[in-house]
């Protein structure tokens, strides 16, 4: 029995080293393989990213590159991109880019859409010499492509940008930049954004011409308006009278206000009347849904003028402030109050959207840090504007990414 068991015992440990060393084989074999497939899966994945930012970077240094496929030969692997337009209305494009090695692929779809003022929570060409101050506050993304002025201690919780330099008055001054601070920054306002306001109100919109003068007043579902002080008013339900959201009058002075349900932009040009194609706030413009208490509001406003956009000097305005829910647009103006410097102390702007304008216009006056004419600024940002704005707003003439799928 004892041989019998020795031999018993080495054919069962030959038999599991054999089994053992096949395994050990095959675990081996398939490392390598593993290792293989890894490498190739991760070129792969290394070739599609490659190919999304060379595309990019063409969209990027041409905006209007039309629509093409690109194929390029890379470190032992293959790129084919195709960029294409998938809703011409917004002109939003999308770009599909596969990496393929050893019979190995990997697609990435990225979608762009035209970059838009909107995006801005206050935007200006030149400052002037105009300060920000005690009780200021702006949230959201800020640009200026002149120097910023800061007196005492405003506050700015996002990014602030600037082309000059910052100036203080005084020297002991210190603004709050909560989201950051640079300098060196340039954005240039274009010369159509008007006109591709006025293109758009004329396929799909409303667009009218003929009138000096306009009385506006969003009223929920429906809007009125007049073309005088002593007028009648035409009532309108507001998604016939401008089914694509976009509303144009040509050469006029609009006096605006109301409670917009609904994504709309409203927009005046002129040049041969000082009041012509700017826009008046004559009492609170807000939305119907507040997004601020509500996230999934729907509302949107975009109030655009060539010249400038007024707060209205009455009594409207002047007791307790003044309540805007839009992102404002002055291409060749600013946005600024009627007799910022006579009128009384007026109480806040209180803004939820965004401000673009040539020029820094003043709301106020300030006597040693406090405001002894004209209105406060409590201007937050409308976080929604970050991935989309109201219909047709004018844009930066370049594109921004704006969803990126693996």
């Amino acid at each position: 029995m004892g041989g019998k068991a020795s031999l018993l015992l080495v054919l069962g440990f030959s038999v599991i080293f054999m089994v053992a060393g096949r395994n050990y084989s095959n675990m081996a074999t398939s490392t390598v393989t593993n290792l293989s497939n890894y490498y190739i899966d991760a070129k792969t994945h290394t070739l599609a990213v490659s190919g999304s930012n060379m595309v990019i970077n063409k969209v990027f240094l041409d905006p209007n590159m039309s629509d093409q496929s690109y194929n390029y030969s890379l470190d032992g692997g293959t790129i084919t991109a195709t960029y294409s337009t998938i809703n011409a209305n917004l002109k939003i494009k999308q770009l599909l880019v596969v990496g393929t090695m050893s019979g190995v692929s990997t697609s990435i779809k990225v979608v762009l859409k035209p970059s838009s003022f909107s995006k801005y929570a206050y935007f200006s060409n030149t400052e002037g010499n105009v300060w920000w101050t005690n009780k200021d506050t702006v949230w959201g993304p800020f640009h200026t492509n002149d120097n910023i002025r800061i007196n005492y201690n405003p506050v700015f919780y996002g990014k602030v940008t600037i082309g000059g330099n910052e100036i203080k008055s005084p020297a002991s001054s210190a603004a709050s930049y909560y989201g950051g601070f640079q300098k060196g920054v340039n954005v240039t306002i274009p010369a159509n954004g008007v006109s591709s306001v006025a293109t758009m109100a004329a396929s799909g919109g409303a667009s009218t011409s003929g009138q000096s003068l306009v009385y506006f007043e969003f009223r929920g579902d429906s809007i009125r308006y007049k073309y005088s002080s002593g007028g009648a008013w035409t009532y309108r339900l507001a998604s016939t009278y401008a089914p694509n959201g976009v509303i144009y009058f040509d050469n006029a002075e609009v006096r605006l206000k109301g409670t917009v349900k609904g994504r709309y932009t409203i927009a005046t040009s002129g040049t041969s009347n000082i009041n012509r194609g700017s826009i008046y706030l004559d009492d609170n413009i807000v939305y119907n849904t507040n997004p601020k208490t509500n996230p999934s509001s729907t509302d949107m406003l975009g109030i655009v003028a060539q010249k400038n956009v007024w707060i209205t000097d009455n009594t409207a305005n002047n007791t307790g402030g003044i309540t805007i829910h839009a992102s404002i647009y002055c291409q060749n103006g600013q946005f600024t109050a009627q007799n910022y410097s006579s009128r009384p102390v007026a109480g806040f702007i209180d803004l939820l959207g965004g401000i673009t304008q040539d020029e820094r216009g003043p709301v106020g006056t300030v006597q040693n840090g406090v405001i002894n004419h004209g209105f406060s600024k409590r201007y937050r940002y409308d976080d929604r504007l970050l991935i989309g704005g109201p219909p047709s707003f004018p844009g930066t003439g370049t594109f921004e990414v704006v969803s990126w799928f693996e």
